[in-house]
């Protein structure tokens, strides 16, 4: 990544969209502390990055991603990771807003059915709502989604992104996507191609300038 230069200020949500490739994961990593930079600067308010262990970073932001990763335990444990100390009523929330909490109703065991190992029991929908709601159970003070609703379908994307919007108010949020749904919504868009920002503003600016981002937009609209 090259010359990538943006502030997030609280309660603001911006989107970073671009191909495949484009460095959209590489800004996860650094932001999570799974990679280092050699250089540059990443502050966290008034702090640099490298000053806050992993564990003290990842307690400051939930993440969202299209790969979930689930033990094999109950939905109620999987859930208690994000936060031991919720209550049923956090849970129920939680559950309600990813879309899942009328499946968990429906299941015998309710939240203490047995998901298997990586939720192998559940559909890859349902396992990314289970992800999608304890990310929110956490209520991480920043809110990273990367590519959220991957393997969901397009009326129950739609429905969760509104969710999701609702619940981050007063929270910061990092939307990395491919998909175009809901970019309207976001403070700053930034079009990342090849580790650097070729585009940025808001949807209907970037619409306007018949650029890279209004292509990918045409283009996604025809498929959807």
């Amino acid at each position: 990544m090259n010359n990538i230069s943006f502030s997030l200020p609280q309660g603001k949500h911006i989107a970073i969209v671009g191909p495949s490739g484009a460095g959209k994961t590489t800004l996860v990593n650094l932001l999570e502390r799974f990679w280092e930079y050699p250089q540059g600067s990443i502050l966290v308010g008034d702090r640099e990055l490298r000053a806050y262990s992993q564990a003290a970073i990842r307690k400051r932001i939930a993440v969202i991603s299209q790969n979930t990763y689930l033990f094999s335990a109950t939905i109620r444990e999987n859930l208690l990771i994000a936060r031991p100390d919720a209550t049923q009523a956090d849970l129920d929330r939680a559950t309600q807003v990813a879309r899942l909490y009328e499946l968990i109703q429906s299941l015998p065991d309710g939240y203490s059915t047995w998901i298997g190992e990586h939720g192998v029991r559940l559909s890859a929908g349902e396992r990314q709502r289970l992800g999608i709601a304890r990310a929110l159970l956490k209520d991480a003070p920043l809110l990273i989604l990367d590519e959220p609703t991957a393997n969901l379908d397009p009326a129950t994307e739609r429905a969760v992104l509104d969710s999701i919007r609702d619940l981050s108010l007063g929270r910061s949020s990092i939307s990395i996507t491919q998909h175009m749904l809901g970019l309207e919504a976001m403070d700053e868009i930034l079009v990342l191609k090849d580790g650097i920002i070729i585009e940025r503003g808001l949807h209907a600016e970037l619409l306007s300038r018949h650029g890279v981002y209004s292509q990918m937009w045409e283009i996604y609209n025809q498929i959807y």
